[in-house]
């Protein structure tokens, strides 16, 4: 019967490897490290606050020619890879600059400037809690 061999074959076939969707890690506190799936609700809501916030600090893309205070800004101190004209950078309030990806990433864990330790705009972190 043509439809029993057709559906034995396919029984023999290896079955395709199912594409693995990784789940997101946060960082509750910066010594926590955990995966969405295990986050309280509180620290959910924590984390799409600071989520939030982040996206609201000012990003560009590196221009060294731009104007004077790049210029002595040569690379990223957290990856410490030279800036290269076109990367796309974040200024903190403290008007320090970082790569957006590396700094996004610091400020998943660490509310504060790497570099001086000043918090990030905390006036508006705690005006996002107390609402």
């Amino acid at each position: 019967d043509e439809t029993q061999s057709y559906s034995q074959t396919l029984a023999q076939l290896p079955t395709p490897p199912r594409e693995q969707v990784p789940v997101p890690v946060y960082h509750p506190t910066p010594s926590q490290t955990r995966l969405a799936t295990q986050l309280t609700e509180e620290e959910q809501i924590r984390i799409a606050q600071r989520i939030g916030l982040i996206q609201h600090l000012p990003k560009g893309v590196y221009d060294p020619g731009r104007d004077g205070s790049e210029k002595k800004i040569r690379e990223c101190v957290i990856c410490m890879m030279d800036f290269v004209y076109g990367d796309p950078i974040r200024f903190l309030p403290c008007m320090h600059i970082y790569h957006l990806d590396c700094i996004d990433d610091w400020l998943m864990r660490s509310f504060t400037c790497p570099s001086c330790m000043e918090p990030v705009d905390a006036a508006l972190l705690s005006s996002y809690e107390t609402n």
